[in-house]
């Protein structure tokens, strides 16, 4: 792969506690980073779940290697295109070690 595949843009986002105004801590979702990314979209599935259908979006995320990139977990997620991607796995990286790539999925629960 090549830096000029990266044509799409990637928010990488983390869990953060926040006041909710009554003096309670609450979860929310903070943007980390963007990063130009490919995205190759895997055969996704539906499945019918408490009687309504689900599909799922699974995705290969690939990205330059570098010092914010080598931090992304699984605790965190992806929006692309304007979608919430859950991190599956830690990334790994390519065979020359510029990029690195990981399963996202869409279309599950991301809280």
């Amino acid at each position: 792969m090549d830096a000029g595949s990266l044509r799409d843009r990637a928010t990488f986002e983390g869990r953060a506690n926040q006041s909710d105004g009554f003096g309670n801590q609450v979860g929310a979702w903070t943007a980390a980073f963007y990063r130009r990314c490919h995205v190759r979209f895997l055969r996704g599935t539906e499945s019918v779940l408490a009687a309504r259908l689900e599909g799922r979006q699974p995705v290969i995320i690939t990205v330059r290697n570098d010092r914010k990139t080598k931090a992304i977990t699984p605790d965190m997620r992806v929006i692309l295109y304007g979608r919430p991607y859950n991190i599956r796995e830690h990334p790994r990286p390519s065979d020359d070690d510029l990029f690195l790539e990981f399963l996202a999925e869409s279309g599950v629960a991301d809280g």
